[in-house]
């Protein structure tokens, strides 16, 4: 087909993936520029509203997208109905993100038709899965652009602006092994955390996740441009820093491995906290829980999906784990970084999950005493292996079990929270109490909510608490001298 462009080769061999449909419809390039130029002669910028769905990752290319297009003179707002153009940074890894994503996308319908100029376009991971789709159905979309092609968004954006309306909506959705987005610093919106990601896409291939069909496979920034993004977080108020990517334990940059690229990032002058996540149980190094165990600016908090006890439906999903490996890993990191908090994901009524292996998981859950989890029945994705497996528990059973599931979890939490009471910490002021302007709210660096009296403190400080009350999963703590 005339103007078709296939995807590089980005998925690891053996993976039988059509990509034929993958086109790419461009715009004029030379027309968009002018208009460009134009535009930033005047300094008057479109306006922009960008909602953001999903995990931390969109949150943070969000951040990207929004230094790109500031960069190009476009203006923010804080509703779709005072904007230009309407972008919906969009998440599929759970059925539920997509239905929300796409429910927005209908109400904008509704402006659309009030203003037939407004430009709507979907990106992130449903524009990259569904691009053709999105298109076809919904024709008053003006653009779909993937997570690969964020650069592009100012000369896509433009093209829309100067077409009228009716036009035929453009597509982007090359995935590139090379795009990192090192060089772009995003411009902090304020507070004192931020994101920063680390590696973008994933290998693994886990039977239940689109990631690496709509994020394309692992590749790591190199730590020098991390470290000038921290500094430049820092410079602008920053002071507890996650760093993200699907699977950071997979972080390469020559010799580095990740251990090291946290271990330098705690090392920038000014940053107090250093997080991460995700964690995979079968890349968790040694020396990765070593070196949280021996950097005090590293939080003792560890996110390790585990997604099921049974090791048959594992293998089903493809984890390259067993139960026992996994819960070596955790006997491991208890043993080296001491009050280690620890989170996970788990699914259940994965097909052909029985009644006994969803036990093996309540079990498991049991035995590791998370401190929080997140929990997901079972809904397949597209692109994904396991979609070919007839989805065979009902969805009352799936229900159910969540339910069981979720009601373990709730005790286990409590109790890990209960045997806080009485401890000594600190908390990060991060900003008043939205419920008692008298309140300052914190966290721990095991992650737990904190509310504390104000006493002349600012935001961003580090102040020393005693855990003294618990009210539902926030503390209320009590300044101690030290």
């Amino acid at each position: 087909m005339e103007g078709e462009k296939k995807c590089p080769p980005l998925f690891v061999e053996g993976e039988k993936i059509d990509m034929s449909e993958l086109v790419t419809i461009q715009p004029d390039f030379t027309r968009a520029q002018t208009a460009r130029s134009r535009r930033s002669q005047s300094g008057n910028g479109p306006a922009v509203y960008i909602r953001t769905y999903g995990c931390q990752m969109n949150v943070s290319d969000t951040q990207t997208i929004e230094t790109l297009l500031a960069d190009d003179g476009y203006q923010f707002v804080d509703a779709p109905e005072h904007a230009d153009i309407v972008l919906v940074n969009t998440c599929m890894i759970r059925e539920t993100a997509e239905v929300r994503a796409l429910g927005q996308l209908a109400n904008l319908s509704a402006l659309k038709k009030k203003n037939p100029h407004l430009v709507i376009g979907i990106i992130g991971c449903i524009a990259q899965a569904k691009r053709k789709e999105i298109l076809e159905e919904q024709p008053y979309i003006d653009l779909v652009v993937g997570p690969d092609a964020y650069r592009k968004l100012p000369v896509l954006l433009e093209e829309r602006l100067i077409s009228p309306p009716g036009t035929p909506g453009l597509l982007e959705t090359t995935l590139l092994r090379e795009e990192l987005y090192d060089e772009i610093v995003p411009h902090h919106q304020g507070g004192i955390t931020a994101f920063v990601t680390v590696i973008r896409g994933c290998d693994k291939f886990c039977t239940f996740c689109v990631v690496p069909r709509t994020r394309g496979r692992e590749r790591s920034r190199p730590l020098p441009s991390i470290l000038r993004e921290v500094e430049s977080l820092v410079s602008q108020g920053v002071k507890d820093v996650t760093l993200l990517g699907q699977n950071v334990d997979s972080y390469r940059w020559e010799d580095r491995d990740f251990a090291e690229c946290l271990k330098a990032v705690a090392q920038v002058d000014g940053l107090k906290r250093v997080r991460f996540m995700t964690s995979h149980p079968a890349d968790i190094s040694e020396r990765l829980l070593d070196v949280m165990g021996t950097v005090d600016k590293i939080c003792p908090f560890l996110h390790l999906p585990v997604q099921s006890g049974s090791n048959r439906v594992l293998d089903l999903m493809n984890r390259p784990y067993t139960r026992e490996r996994y819960l070596g890993i955790v006997k491991t990191a208890r043993e080296k970084v001491p009050g280690i908090a620890l989170s996970t994901d788990v699914i259940v009524g994965f097909p052909t999950e029985s009644d006994d292996e969803f036990q093996m998981t309540l079990d498991l859950v049991q035995e590791v005493g998370y401190d929080s989890a997140f929990m997901f029945k079972y809904s397949a994705r597209p692109l994904t292996k396991a979609e070919r497996l007839r989805d065979d528990i009902p969805e009352i059973l799936k229900a159910e079990r969540l339910g069981r599931l979720i009601e373990l979890q709730q005790e286990n939490s409590h109790r890990q929270n209960e045997a806080q009471l009485g401890k000594q910490t600190s908390i990060l002021i991060e900003g008043i109490s939205p419920k008692d302007a008298a309140m300052w709210t914190g966290r721990t660096p095991d992650f737990r909510p904190v509310v504390v009296s104000r006493n002349g403190e600012s935001i961003g400080d580090e102040i020393p608490v005693q855990l003294r009350e618990l009210i539902g999963f926030t503390f209320r703590g009590e300044r101690i001298n030290r």
